[in-house]
């Protein structure tokens, strides 16, 4: 499909929008009053006008242009060529009845960034059903849904967001974006620039050419995300700082935030819907405990059920527990250094003795695919 004039046209389109100060849908419904059209132009009108890749009708793409303060005979000649560019590939082409309306209408890269699902996988049956819910309702609304995902360490934030986007991932034909901020990982974070950076890599956008500024970096991300249905994957937040420059703005973009921290901010200004992440179900850890170690679990039900309830229903601590039998067969249910109450919390999971071998510490951290770094017995150098 020749692109190049559709691109030209939405490319000149979102940075007048920018340039006019990115005017909300509602705002432009006030500014297109008229005496025909009291009301003003409707938002799902003037989201078409902005979305790819069926080109609006020109009557409504007109007005846009006129109250954004745009160059009216210009935009005309832009659309016709990219109508004329739209109607010939339509002429060519049958489209299959599966085809995607949001298929990027250029040829940019399609990114497939998220990490590999953490299995087993358990529970969190009403959770899911939220973020299926907050999805359905993202596709009907004129505005970016943002989903922050909190709870302890250990409790599994990061395990869920990547198994529900890995779900959900066909629900987002334009591509996933996936960036570890490290807020709960010792170092630095990553700076804004350095995601937007690596983020416009992987849609196509040369980085030798790339403005310093964050603030012109995170404006030339949104117009490359712009009219595209993405997902958005950032893990570890612990700052709203960190989230704000990497929010896409397309109405046809989910973010999904996982955090240790409320980001109150995040929710007042910008919308974010907060789901809290508690323990798992005792049946769901047991479940959880069955897919990691098998029939001992069914061999002595009563000790798992304890060892869930001793974790404090943390994944983390129960997939260190497994970690712990499968390294040492002779380690039963039942042994104290398994069902301490010490495995509920993340920082004292080091350092707990075992029999065998003594252990070298180890940090764990909470993402799905570094849920456990093996422990290695020490040699004895005695």
């Amino acid at each position: 499909m020749p692109a190049g004039p559709l691109a030209d046209f939405y490319d000149r389109l979102h940075a007048l929008h920018l340039a006019a100060g990115q005017p909300s849908v509602r705002r432009l419904q006030q500014l297109t009053r008229a005496e025909r059209r009291p009301r003003g132009i409707n938002p799902t009108s003037i989201h078409a006008v902005f979305t790819r890749p069926r080109l609006a009708r020109w009557e409504v793409v007109g007005e846009i242009v006129r109250v954004l303060g745009g160059d009216v005979e210009e935009f005309a000649r832009l659309w016709r060529r990219a109508n004329r560019c739209q109607s010939h590939d339509d002429s060519l082409v049958d489209p299959a009845p599966h085809a995607r309306p949001w298929a990027p209408a250029d040829a940019t890269p399609v990114p497939r960034e998220l990490p590999p699902d953490v299995l087993p996988f358990t529970g969190r049956g009403p959770v899911r059903a939220a973020l299926d819910g907050l999805l359905a309702e993202g596709t009907t609304r004129a505005a970016m849904m943002t989903v922050l995902l909190t709870g302890s360490t250990g409790i599994g934030k990061s395990a869920l967001a990547v198994h529900w986007a890995h779900r959900v991932a066909d629900r987002f034909p334009d591509g996933q974006l996936y960036a570890d901020l490290r807020g709960e990982s010792p170092g630095q974070p990553p700076t804004p620039v350095e995601v937007l950076t690596a983020f416009l890599d992987a849609l196509g956008v040369a980085t030798a050419g790339l403005p310093a500024s964050p603030a012109a970096l995170a404006a030339r991300y949104r117009t490359r995300m712009s009219g595209r249905r993405m997902l958005v994957l950032l893990d570890n937040a612990s700052t709203v700082g960190q989230v704000r420059p990497l929010l896409p703005g397309s109405p046809g973009c989910l973010v999904l935030v996982t955090s240790r921290d409320g980001l109150a901010e995040l929710v007042v200004r910008h919308g974010a819907r907060r789901l809290e992440l508690g323990p798992l179900s005792a049946e769901a850890g047991v479940e959880l405990l069955r897919g990691l170690i098998g029939d001992r679990v069914d061999a002595d039900p009563e000790s798992a059920y304890d060892l869930v309830r001793r974790c404090g229903g943390r994944p983390l601590a129960l997939r260190v527990a497994a970690e712990r039998m499968t390294a040492h067969r002779t380690t039963a249910l039942t042994t104290p250094a398994l069902t301490t109450p010490a495995l509920a919390t993340a920082p004292a999971l080091a350092t707990t003795a075992l029999p065998g071998p003594p252990l070298a510490p180890v940090r764990v951290v909470d993402h799905p695919r570094l849920c456990v770094q093996r422990w290695t017995a020490l040699a004895d150098s005695g």
